[in-house]
């Protein structure tokens, strides 16, 4: 295999909420990307991949732009491909996945903490039974398409939830938690099937990233065995790779994160599958900068 490329695409998850080739991302999206350009020397890491160019995620918007640029479309994914990525970058993709885990322990929550609602009736019903919600369109870039709302719905929020059933079908519907950690499990996913690559550890404002915290996989792995068992911890990364090697290989092939939180209800609750990004995240890059500079310093 020739040397691979890697492409910092950031205005990845913007591209595939749009679904139109011709879309240009906000000017603000493609700067950040400019400006940050030496992450993608953070990207790089063994992988499994048959494909030479590997981005922040693949979408319509960048492959017209590398076959404008002058790539072969032979070695780019297909159409059917990339509308894959496309409808399981969904937020529903989360909820299948979390409703297919069966780990058995109390201080999972269960999956019916959400719902996908259809309809404004639904929205409402849920509100009023719990008190509060997030609301959360199916495709969204990060921090955007989230909604808090408590009691019930204001006029704004109910037109947002109107455009939002208008244009994507549906609105997710979220009990709303106080976070303690946030966390996530990332794996790779090639023709031969799904590797665990590690954990990460981040936190996020309001629903949109904030920051990663470096530290070794072992030391995550012990944060959150203070909240679940370890055999739990293994029984869900377990599961997860299994189910996801179920619906992924053979049409996806790639990075993926599964996000993950540990927060606090009567007692503290862990989501094994909060959000998937079928995509590289900033874990991966916390990922790899921790463990390449773990393995130079004991050199």
């Amino acid at each position: 295999m020739s040397e691979q490329i890697y492409i910092f695409n950031p205005e990845h998850d913007l591209c595939i909420a749009n679904g139109d080739e011709n879309f240009v991302p906000p000017r603000s999206a493609l700067g950040f990307a400019k400006e940050n350009i030496d992450l993608s020397e953070h990207l790089k890491r063994p992988n499994k991949q048959r494909r030479n160019i590997i981005p922040w995620g693949w979408n319509h918007s960048l492959k017209k732009r590398l076959i404008n640029e002058g790539t072969d479309p032979a070695t780019l994914p297909s159409e059917e491909e990339l509308q894959f990525i496309r409808t399981h970058s969904r937020r529903e993709f989360a909820l299948d996945i979390h409703s297919r885990l069966n780990c058995g322990d109390s201080q999972i929550i269960e999956p019916d903490y959400r719902i996908v609602a259809t309809s404004i009736s639904e929205i409402e019903a849920f509100i009023s039974a719990d008190g509060s919600a997030v609301l959360k369109s199916p495709l969204s870039g990060s921090g955007k398409g989230i909604r808090f709302v408590r009691e019930r719905l204001s006029e704004s929020e109910e037109g947002w939830c109107r455009r939002v059933l208008d244009k994507q079908g549906s609105v997710i519907v979220e009990r709303r938690f106080e976070i303690i950690k946030e966390c996530a499990m990332l794996f790779e996913c090639h023709n031969e099937g799904i590797d665990f690559i590690g954990y990460s550890l981040f936190e996020s404002r309001n629903g949109a990233y904030s920051r990663n915290i470096l530290a070794s996989n072992e030391d995550i792995e012990d944060m959150i065995a203070g909240y679940i068992s370890r055999d739990t911890l293994t029984a869900i990364r377990e599961g997860l790779t299994s189910i996801l090697a179920d619906t992924l290989v053979g049409h996806y092939e790639g990075f993926l994160g599964v996000d993950q939180m540990i927060c606090r209800t009567t007692s503290p609750v862990f989501v094994p599958v909060s959000e998937i990004n079928l995509r590289m995240t900033m874990g991966l890059i916390a990922r790899n900068q921790y463990d390449q500079g773990h393995n130079l310093a004991r050199q």
